[in-house]
């Protein structure tokens, strides 16, 4: 084996490094960082009924106020619309006289837009659209919210007749309880 002096070692760890570093570019450097993942984006549906150019379901990234909502439908805002700002799960319905009733979406809808259906305001229908809740069982819930006032909890749910451990684990991802009534009202 050849004796290399010390100048010419110097040069070949010089020449290994450059050729470390312009592999390591070509591999690493060459390619776009990759962002950080996107904050998930919480979703506000409002459903609009009744005569507007796009009735339906509108889905905004924000809790959208009456006027942006009559907007996207397509109908004109009347000149007495309040500003303030919609829950996700509102349903708005336009009159033919041009003025609109506020309330809430059918359970069923609620559920099917991943959005959670109140204890506390559900009626049998709503109920019945849980899954493993009859009509049946849905009269047993509303009997309870009426003689016990409205639940607490969603736990308080394993009092009523009929709901075990197993369907309320089934339940507790899809109800929750609000007392705080959602907008409703008539312009």
């Amino acid at each position: 084996m050849p004796a290399f002096s010390r100048t010419q070692q110097g040069v070949i760890l010089l020449l290994g490094a450059v050729l470390l570093v312009v592999l390591g570019w070509r591999v690493n450097f060459g390619r776009a960082f990759a962002a950080p993942p996107a904050a998930p984006v919480k979703w506000f549906f409002v459903e609009v009924e009744g005569p507007a150019a796009h009735p339906g379901v509108m889905a905004f990234d924000h809790s959208p106020n009456l006027p942006e909502v009559l907007r996207r439908a397509g109908r004109p805002q009347p000149a007495s619309v309040p500003e303030s700002r919609l829950t996700s799960g509102t349903r708005v319905i336009v009159r033919p006289d041009g003025g609109h009733l506020l309330g809430l979406m059918q359970g069923a809808r609620l559920l099917m837009l991943g959005l959670a259906l109140n204890l506390n305001s559900a009626s049998k229908e709503d109920l019945e659209a849980l899954p493993g809740i009859g009509p049946a069982l849905a009269a047993r819930i509303l009997e309870y919210r009426k003689n016990h006032g409205p639940f607490k909890k969603v736990e308080d749910l394993e009092q009523v007749s009929g709901i075990g451990p197993k369907k309320m684990e089934k339940l507790r991802p899809l109800v929750i309880v609000d007392s705080q009534e959602r907008p409703t009202g008539e312009d």
